[in-house]
């Protein structure tokens, strides 16, 4: 799962710094905000 999140994540354009400061629940949060 992490592994998924980390790819989806770069490929969005988040850096590595800031996505290990990012919690699955920012991440979640963050993909339901982009789908509305």
């Amino acid at each position: 799962m992490r592994q998924l999140a980390r790819r989806l994540a770069i490929e969005l354009g988040f850096q590595a710094c800031e996505l290990e400061r990012m919690t699955l629940g920012d991440l979640l949060w963050w993909l339901a905000e982009g789908e509305e």
